[in-house]
């Protein structure tokens, strides 16, 4: 009797268990089945409805993204949360009193909108979420499920748009600017520059910008504050080249699509240490030679 449980255990684990139910629920996401991956997810807040459409903003971002599906799925087998903290292995009940069921518990996200425009609409993947009260407002949206999201502002004559991947655990309250700048002649113009780091508010004060910014800026970041794409180039150097990544500091950006460069100063000094490039569709990694003026693919194998 104990060995027909041992055999029946071992077979539900390999049909049914923790490792089968996380990559059916990524698989999900790479197959595009955005009802059923809804139905795998419970909120931190109750307040988010959580449904097919709900969860494209995240689809979108995968789209864009495959690496991190392939990382989210490594890091919720391992350690049962994904890296950026943003998804969790939560048990949501048992098949036969014994087996557990798993769902993904989601950190929704609340960005922070500024407005200097009164009576302007702001819209979050062109669906309406307030109307701004006067000309120095601000609004804190959410719960959104994670993803990529086009806001805009919109009001007569006026627009302005920001688009900002709110995915990681240190994007939950990201600042998104929608301050419409004058021209000389005294009306409004449509500010397309979103890769500003910082801008002016209605009040003459600086807002920090967290939209895509393609620039340095005077701090850097850790390990854990990179996006997945940063992290997969640099696990690859730590695995096949011995680096440690607590020995740096870092500065991310994206200079082309799919293309994400990683400059690393020593945690000590704050010295350039390096600058590698990483490309999520190809999967290539290439260093900067600064003798050559230019970046060359990574041999691991030298």
């Amino acid at each position: 009797m104990i060995v027909v449980i041992v055999l029946a255990g071992s077979f539900y684990n390999k049909q049914a268990g923790k490792e089968r139910q996380i990559a059916t629920i990524t698989d999900y996401i790479t197959d595009n089945q955005s009802n059923d991956f809804a139905k795998k997810m419970v909120s931190d807040n109750p307040n988010l409805k959580i449904d097919g459409d709900t969860v494209q903003p995240f689809f979108n971002y995968a789209r864009k993204h495959p690496n991190y599906v392939k990382a989210m799925k490594a890091d919720l087998q391992k350690s049962g949360e994904t890296r950026d903290h943003t998804f969790k292995l939560e048990t949501a009940g048992h098949n036969f009193l014994v087996f557990p069921v798993y769902k993904l518990e989601v950190t929704t996200m609340h960005p922070v909108l500024t407005s200097n425009v009164a009576n302007a609409t702001l819209l979050a993947n062109g669906k309406a979420l307030v109307t701004t009260k006067n000309d120095h407002y601000s609004y804190k949206a959410g719960p959104l499920f994670p993803g990529q999201y086009t806001f805009k502002l919109s009001g007569g004559r006026v627009h302005k748009s920001a688009t900002a991947d709110l995915v990681a655990g240190n994007t939950i309250n990201k600042h998104i600017d929608l301050i419409v700048q004058a021209a000389k002649g005294g009306h409004d113009v449509v500010n397309e520059n979103e890769d500003e780091s910082t801008v002016t508010d209605a009040t003459g004060g600086k807002v920090e910008d967290n939209t895509t910014n393609n620039d340095d800026s005077d701090s850097s970041d850790s390990y854990d504050d990179l996006s997945i794409e940063a992290q997969t180039a640099l696990d690859e150097l730590s695995e096949n080249d011995d680096l440690d990544t607590d020995d740096y500091t870092y500065k991310e950006s994206t200079p082309q699509p799919h293309v994400t460069e990683i400059k690393l100063y020593d945690a000590d000094s704050g010295d350039h240490d390096s600058t590698y490039r990483y490309d999520d569709i190809h999967d290539i990694l290439a260093e900067y030679d600064s003798s050559k003026g230019k970046f060359e693919e990574v041999d691991f194998n030298d």
